[in-house]
C-alpha cells in the first residue's frame, strides 16, 4: 500500500503498474469542464468578439467562473496526459507507443479537423451575422483570428490534440538520446527524481514547482493568462513551452507513483493557496485594467503572469488532490464518461456553438440559458456516443477497445 511516509523513489513494472481510477477521474473531469467553459463564453463580458456570438445577457460569476476553469485546466490535462504517457511508453515500449498514439492522437486529429472546420465556419459566420446584422459576405470578414488561414494553420479546439501528437513525438525521438547520449548512466533523471520528491514530500512544493513556469509565462501576451494556441502548426513558443513542462511533470511524476499521496494529503492548502491567489489575479486585474502608456502595460502584465504561474500549479495539485480523495475506487460511471470526454471534446463545439447563437438574442435569465446549451449539448453528445461511435469502429479509433450492450 502506498503511503505519504514514502520518499524514495519506486521503480514501477510495466505489468505491475496499477489502474489509476482517480486521475482516470481527473483527466474525464478537466475535458469535461472544458465543454462547460466553452458552454459559458458567450456570456462572459470580456470575451467579446471572439466567439461565434456574444449573449444578451452576461454574470460577473460566469466571468470569474470562466476564468477560473482557464487558470488550470488544460494544465491539469497535460500533467495527466504526461503521467499515462510514460505509463504507455513503459508497459508496451516504443514501437507500441507510437503505433498507439498515432491511432489515438493522429488519426482522430486528421479525420475530425475538416469535417469540424467546415461545420464551425459557418456556424460561425452565421452567429456573427446574426448577432451584428451583417451581410454574410461582410460577416466572414468579421472572423476571429483561429478561423483566419492568414494567422496560419485553424487549429480551432482540436490544439490540444496537436500538441499531445507533438510532445509524444518529442518523447519517441528524445527519449532515445537522453538514454544513450545525454544521460547514459541515469543520474540526471535520478536528480530530477529527488528533487521532485522533495518538492512534493512538503505542504509548499506546488509553489516551488510554480518557479519552473514563470520563464513561459512572462512570454504570454493576451491578458487572459495562457495565451490561445489555435492557430498555426508552429506552435507559439510560450503556452507550447507551458504546456510541454506540464507534461514532463506528469512523465516524472509516473516514474514514483507514490508521490501522489502528497497531492492528497496536501488539497486543503493548495486549495486554499489557490483561492488567495486567483483571488489576488482578479483584484489586480480589474485595479490595472487600462495602463496609461505601454511600458506600464508591459510591468503590469510581467506581474500577473508570474503571480498566474504559481496559481496554476496550486490549483492543478489542489484540482488532482480533490479527485483522489473522491474518486480512488473503480466507477463504472465515471469510467463510462471517461470514453464519453473524447468524443464529447472533439465534436461539442458544434452544438454549443449553435444553440448559443439560437438563444442568444432572446432576454431570458442566463441561467435558464446556460441550462439549455449544457443540457442540449449533453444530451445529444450522449446519444451520439452512445449509438453512433461506442460499439463502432470509431470507438475502437478514440478508446481502443468494443464495448458490449
Amino acid at each position: 500500500m502506498l503511503t505519504v511516509n514514502q520518499r524514495q523513489p519506486v521503480s514501477i513494472s510495466p505489468i505491475e503498474s496499477p489502474r489509476f481510477h482517480a486521475l482516470d477521474a481527473a483527466r474525464t473531469i478537466a475535458l469535461l469542464i472544458g465543454i462547460v467553459h466553452h458552454g459559458i463564453e458567450s456570456f462572459v463580458s470580456y470575451a467579446n468578439g471572439d466567439w461565434a456570438t456574444q449573449d444578451s445577457q452576461s454574470s460577473i460569476v460566469l466571468d470569474i467562473v470562466f476564468y477560473v476553469s482557464h487558470v488550470f485546466r488544460m494544465q491539469a490535462f497535460f500533467l495527466m496526459s504526461g503521467f499515462f504517457a510514460h505509463l504507455l511508453y513503459h508497459r508496451r515500449g516504443p514501437r507500441e507507443f507510437i503505433i498507439n498514439r498515432t491511432k489515438r492522437l493522429l488519426l482522430p486529429f486528421l479525420l475530425f479537423w475538416p469535417i469540424l472546420y467546415a461545420i464551425n465556419w459557418h456556424i460561425w459566420v452565421w452567429g456573427i451575422q446574426r448577432v451584428k446584422h451583417l451581410p454574410w459576405q461582410e460577416s466572414i470578414t468579421k472572423l476571429p483570428a483561429y478561423f483566419n488561414w492568414d494567422n496560419g494553420f485553424p487549429l480551432m479546439h482540436l490544439w490540444f490534440l496537436y500538441f499531445l501528437v507533438l510532445f509524444c513525438a518529442g518523447v519517441a525521438v528524445v527519449r532515445p538520446i537522453v538514454n544513450g547520449w545525454l544521460d547514459p548512466t541515469k543520474r540526471l533523471r535520478a536528480m530530477v527524481d529527488k528533487s521532485l520528491a522533495f518538492a512534493l514530500t512538503h505542504w509548499w512544493g506546488s509553489l516551488a514547482l510554480g518557479f519552473i513556469m514563470i520563464a513561459p509565462m512572462l512570454g504570454m501576451t493576451d491578458w487572459f493568462g495562457v495565451d490561445t494556441s489555435a492557430s498555426g502548426l508552429v506552435p507559439r513558443w510560450a503556452p507550447f513551452i507551458l504546456y510541454g513542462l506540464y507534461f514532463t511533470l506528469g512523465w516524472f511524476l509516473h516514474r514514483q507513483v507514490h508521490l501522489l499521496a502528497y497531492f492528497r494529503q496536501f488539497r486543503l492548502i493548495n486549495l486554499i493557496l489557490s483561492i488567495c491567489l486567483i483571488a489576488a489575479l482578479i483584484i489586480l486585474s480589474l485595479l490595472f485594467d487600462e495602463p496609461k502608456n505601454p511600458a506600464d502595460g508591459r510591468l503590469i502584465l510581467a506581474g500577473l503572469n508570474t503571480l498566474y504561474a504559481f496559481a496554476s500549479m496550486t490549483t492543478v495539485w489542489a484540482f488532482i488532490g480533490y479527485i483522489m480523495a473522491h474518486f480512488s475506487k473503480s466507477n463504472p460511471r465515471i469510467r463510462y464518461l471517461a470514453d464519453l470526454a473524447y468524443w464529447g471534446y472533439l465534436v461539442h463545439l458544434s452544438i454549443v456553438a449553435l444553440v448559443q447563437v439560437l438563444v442568444a438574442p432572446y432576454d431570458w435569465a442566463w441561467p435558464l440559458k446556460l441550462l439549455l446549451i449544457l443540457s442540449i449539448t449533453s444530451v445529444l453528445l450522449g446519444v451520439t456516443y452512445q449509438f453512433g461511435v461506442r460499439n463502432t469502429w470509431l470507438g475502437v479509433l478514440l478508446n481502443g477497445k468494443r464495448h458490449s450492450r
